[in-house]
Formats: structure tokens, sequence, C-alpha cells
């Protein structure tokens, strides 16, 4: 069913937007990582400003996050393909021989390099539902890594399935400052959101609702690109990202950019850089599993059209029961 919306878009680390007026965190809004469990986040560090969004490693030299952390502009042209992605993202055009990846905990202070960035791929085709995905090839033997060699990563798996209604997942992210919390922080959150898409896009987004009651007030502070982690089989993996929403009065509505309909396109580009034919898989025995086109796919992938999603598209995802979802205020 298509049940037409049409709202304002908040990208949240573009400052051409401004950040709407909504209950939010500003000191203290997370838990710091002292025990080394989210070690798959970092941070892009580029020019001499040595700043740069919020990124998570999947794969020890893949990483994942959204395009408008690197300067697109989801206004202007549909990007599909690597090409189309580096000619619109203007950090890539600006700062792509000198972007590099810092350690998550030490952002903030004095960074430790331990990846420079060699390639980029993406998926941008206007406001939810339409995407906002970046992939990254990460050199980490890099000659500015070398004095950080010693720095543990551990990468973190794409969920397969979307997780029921009501799931306990955490918010991993990096604030830009210390006051929202000191290096990698983590933030309760529960998936009790309507989950949607475009009709090309389907199950591709899921509302969050930062009322303070359920989930917490909305944390901006740089983290775009940042993700949602629940457990499948056992182990963390990646739901969604953090970045794109709206607001309606005085909360924010979060839309989650899902990545469980994107696993072959990862895994193609995966192939593409480094020729491996499988990815980190939390339920495989092995620990890994091939996510190319032969194989079985747990729900159905998601291509990229050539054309700009409409905005007001609204198809309710159909693999999981969403009658117990919150949803838009208007849509109620």
């Amino acid at each position: 069913m298509k049940i037409a919306i049409s709202f304002l878009i908040i990208f949240f680390s573009i400052s051409v937007f401004a950040k709407p007026k909504v209950l939010e965190c500003k000191k203290n809004c997370g838990t710091s990582d002292t025990k080394g469990e989210f070690t798959f986040q970092a941070r892009l560090s580029m020019g001499s400003e040595n700043w740069g969004g919020n990124i998570t490693f999947i794969e020890d030299d893949i990483a994942i996050s959204q395009a408008h952390v690197i300067g697109l502009n989801p206004e202007k042209k549909i990007c599909c393909t690597p090409k189309e992605i580096k000619k619109e993202a203007e950090d890539w055009k600006n700062f792509k021989n000198d972007m590099y990846v810092v350690e998550g905990n030490s952002y903030q202070g004095k960074q430790k390099i331990i990846g420079k960035v060699l390639d980029i791929a993406g998926r941008a085709t206007g406001h939810p539902p339409g995407y906002d995905l970046l992939l990254l090839h990460i050199d980490r033997d890099c000659k500015k890594c070398q004095k950080n060699k010693d720095v543990k990563i551990e990468p973190i798996p794409l969920a397969n399935k979307i997780p029921p209604i009501g799931t306990k997942a955490q918010h991993v992210c990096i604030p830009e400052q210390k006051k929202y919390g000191k290096g990698i922080i983590s933030i309760p959150h529960t998936l009790n959101g309507m989950v949607y898409g475009a009709k090309t896009t389907q199950c591709s987004r899921q509302i969050i609702k930062h009322d303070g009651i359920d989930n917490p007030p909305m944390l901006f502070a740089g983290c775009s690109g940042s993700p949602v982690v629940y457990s499948e089989c056992g182990k963390n993996v990646i739901h969604g990202l953090h970045g794109n929403g709206m607001d309606e009065d005085k909360i924010m509505y979060e839309i989650l950019q899902l990545v469980q309909t994107q696993k072959q396109w990862v895994q193609s580009h995966i192939y593409e850089w480094t020729g491996r034919t499988d990815m980190l898989d939390a339920c495989d025995p092995s620990g890994r599993r091939s996510f190319m086109p032969d194989q079985k796919f747990d729900i159905a992938q998601n291509d990229c059209q050539k054309k700009r999603i409409n905005d007001e598209e609204f198809y309710p995802c159909e693999i999981v029961n969403l009658d117990d979802a919150i949803n838009f205020p208007w849509m109620d």
C-alpha cells in the first residue's frame, strides 16, 4: 500500500540545514566504551582541521557510512555508481588524497591514524525513503598508519534480517566534542518504529521517535553515519545508520537507513576492491558468508534506480509484523 506523505528532512552533519528545535541531549549523552566492545567505530579525518564523520568497519579494510557524510547533497543528482558519487561528493573532490581514518577513542584529542581511504562507492537517491549510503575501501598499512599498527579493530557484520518491532538495540557514535561523551559511546535504543520504503527500496528505513521515553532525546553531535546495532545469532550486527530525520511538535523522528537489503551491493564492491567473495556474517558457523549474486539471501535485495525516489512514497515492510510499530504522528 502506498500512503502519501510530505516532510522536511534534516541531514544532521550538513551545515546548510539548520538544526531543528527538538528534545535533544546536550551533555553526557552515552556510556563510554571502556571495555573495547565497539572498536569497529571510527571517524574520518581530512584537511587542516582533521574533521570527518562517523564510519563503521564491516571488514578489516571496508567501512560503511552515509553519503552525505562526505558532502553529497541529497537534493542534487542521483548517484548509483562510484563515478557518480565521486563527481558529486564535495569532500571527496577536495580531500581524496588526504582522507584518513582515525581510531574512535582518539578522535577528540591526539588522533591516531589507522587507515587511509583508497576508494569509495555509494548510493544516494534523494531524501528518505531514498538511499543515503557510502562504502569506503581503506588502506590499513598506509605510511601514516605505521606507528599505530598495535591498535585493534574488530569489524562488525551487517544484519541479515529485519528484527521484530520492540527489539533492544544500541546507537554507537563518536561525538565531535567530549561534552557529549568521551570517545566511542553507546546509547540504548528500542526498535519500535515503522519499517518502510519506496516501491523500489522496500524495507530500507525505520522510524525512531526520540521522545525521551522509549528512545532517548535526539543526539546530533556529528553522529551522522553512525550505526544502530543489535544482537543477531548472539553477536552484534549493524541494523541501520543514523543521519536522516524530520521534526514534529519538538520531537525528532530519526529515519534509520537500514542495511539488510544492501548486502549484495556491499559484497559486489568488496569483490571489486579485494577479490574476496565473502564477508563477515554473524550467523554462519565459519563467521563468513558469500553474498555474491548466485547466493541465497535472507531477504530480497534492493537495486539502485537512476531516478529520484519520491519522498511521498510510503510502503510498509511486509516481512515484519508492524501492528505495534510507532508511525509518523500525522499517520496514527
